[in-house]
């Protein structure tokens, strides 16, 4: 079972936290994540990360936060890595008077100003919490760092309330398109909405002005919440949240949004859209997203991750959650692709709901420069100790034929469109087109593969018995694939590459050229190709085997 409000997290919360004080004996008992280092030995809530880019010689440093309670007051402790996350140390501490004896603090946030706000130059660090969760009213105060986090003073309060009845959480940053810094967060105090997702923002990151929703639910019981802001590379935004309170297998499901200027997102109503796999599995509960470059194309990619797995009939994935990273090459539009996780977690072993506070809870994402590589923070209980784990990982799968088995059959479904790889009208003659194609079971779908040495394989048609190869051995981009008799020649080998779980792209040996859908249609009956190797989805196959 998994909490559906917030009460019942905060209840998990309090408990962890007389536990360690009190040392109550555990509850349960969770063996640390395998290969993954605690960011240090004291109980670590809701971390965050980020890689300094605008403080000059200390570019490239990384700093992370967690939320920890010394003798039951909340306190910001803050760490650094000058290794690119291989070890973190202590550098510096937030306390807030406000949280002091016992008043709760929850859900901090970091955060480097990319330009000035008024009189906070760029590089400023920013780090915001929610504030007296046990002694209401609460509100969301920012404090800031000239000196790379040694040191922290007080700012102003994004958002207020003096409501007792609800609370207001999770706080977070960016700065929109007109350089406005705005303060994001999750407001339970409005009667007619159980949660709603709130903005603000700020010329000088002390007055705030044109409060406003961005994701309020017309049913009372929906819970938007947890927002978490990326910019992209073209200049939109992106917004990954949960929606908790729904009443079915879409409870805190991770939802996505957009945003030409960070400030406009649509209508607040509208619930956004949910980001699924090929095979339909979804994330829920406690998103973070982060943003990749890739070397081979300018737009890079998206990293997405949640507490939970489901499956498309909502049960729970075991063998995923707590272990995987959703990936998309295209703004976080259409189909998404798996990526095994850093840090290893088992929320789902966690039987409590009042413990689910924890593993893998708003777990933050932080790819190498090169974007070939993640770092990834995350919680775990260590008998009735929630700790914060870090490990890096491969953020572009093996880059071998890793998982393929010689002489299986699979169908290939493309994540740019979900269709499969087709031979057109089940043809069995020389020449017959490929094309990219409603999945029908049918065996004009199904391809035996088969070891050729050095990582290529052929792929011949279950019902052909024909290969699949470039047109005439061409090796311009844009060439015609299709189906023909094998014989054993070089544009009849395709190199595959894994990319991630159950995902490859494949590259012709003659050319060196990728198996695309053309054009990046996502149409059914889209024809295929060969093309420059870019790493987008139109290239990307999830390898289904039969």
């Amino acid at each position: 079972m998994i909490p559906r409000g917030r009460p019942s997290r905060l209840a998990g919360a309090l408990a962890m936290v007389l536990a360690s004080v009190l040392a109550v004996p555990p509850v349960a008992r969770a063996a640390p994540p395998p290969g993954a280092v605690p960011l240090h030995d004291l109980a670590g809530l809701y971390p965050r990360v980020i890689r300094l880019a605008h403080n000059g010689a200390a570019n490239g440093r990384i700093l992370a936060s967690v939320v920890h309670h010394p003798g039951g007051d909340g306190t910001g402790a803050i760490f650094e890595s000058t290794d690119d996350g291989a070890t973190f140390r202590r550098v510096g501490s937030v306390t807030d008077p406000e949280a002091a004896d016992g008043r709760g603090l929850c859900c901090a946030t970091l955060f480097e100003l990319p330009r000035p706000i008024g009189a906070l130059p760029a590089g400023t660090l920013l780090w915001a919490a929610s504030v007296r969760a046990q002694a209401r009213p609460m509100s969301i105060r920012i404090w800031r760092s000239t000196d790379l986090g040694r040191s922290w003073s007080y700012l102003s309060a994004c958002a207020t309330t003096t409501v007792t009845s609800g609370g207001l959480w999770e706080p977070e940053f960016s700065v929109a398109a007109d350089g406005r810094l705005v303060c994001h967060y999750s407001d339970e105090t409005d009667p007619a909405h159980s949660q709603k997702l709130m903005a603000v923002r700020s010329s000088d990151g002390v007055t705030w002005q044109d409060r406003r929703a961005t994701v309020a639910s017309p049913t009372r019981s929906h819970r938007p919440g947890m927002a978490v802001v990326r910019r992209l590379p073209t200049g939109r935004y992106l917004m990954a949240y949960e929606i908790c309170g729904t009443g079915d297998q879409y409870g805190c499901a991770v939802h996505l949004r957009d945003s030409a200027d960070g400030w406009n997102w649509g209508d607040p109503a509208a619930p956004g859209r949910m980001p699924r796999t090929v095979r339909g599995m979804y994330l829920t509960h406690t998103p973070t997203i982060a943003w990749a470059p890739s070397a081979r194309n300018s737009t890079g990619k998206i990293l997405l991750i949640g507490q939970l797995v489901n499956r498309r009939n909502g049960t729970v994935a075991t063998a995923r959650s707590g272990q995987t990273i959703l990936v998309n090459t295209e703004g976080g539009h259409g189909y998404w692709y798996e990526q095994p996780a850093p840090v290893v977690t088992k929320p789902h072993e966690v039987t409590d709901p009042d413990r689910m506070f924890c593993p893998n809870y708003s777990s933050p994402l932080l790819p190498s420069e090169r974007g070939d590589r993640v770092l990834e923070i995350a919680s775990e209980w260590d008998g009735n100790v929630c700790k914060a784990y870090f490990a890096s990982g491969s953020a572009v799968g093996t880059g071998a034929a890793t998982g393929v088995v010689d002489g299986a059959t699979y169908r290939l479904v493309g994540l740019q469109g979900g269709h499969c790889l087709d031979v057109y009208q089940d043809q069995r003659d020389d020449g017959a087109n490929v094309q990219h194609y409603t999945c029908t079971d049918g065996g004009n779908q199904d391809w035996v593969l088969t070891a050729r040495g050095g990582g290529y394989f052929t792929l011949r048609g279950r019902n052909s018995g024909k290969c699949l190869e470039v047109a005439a051995g061409d090796t311009a981009p844009g060439a015609n694939v299709r189906q023909w008799t094998c014989t054993g020649a070089a544009r009849q080998d395709w190199r595959l590459v894994n990319v991630g779980r159950e995902v490859y792209t494949l590259a012709a040996r003659h050319s060196g050229l990728c198996l695309d859908v053309a054009g990046g249609s996502t149409a059914s009956g889209a024809n295929v190709q060969q093309w420059t190797c870019n790493d987008l989805q139109p290239q990307i196959w999830n390898l289904q085997r039969r």
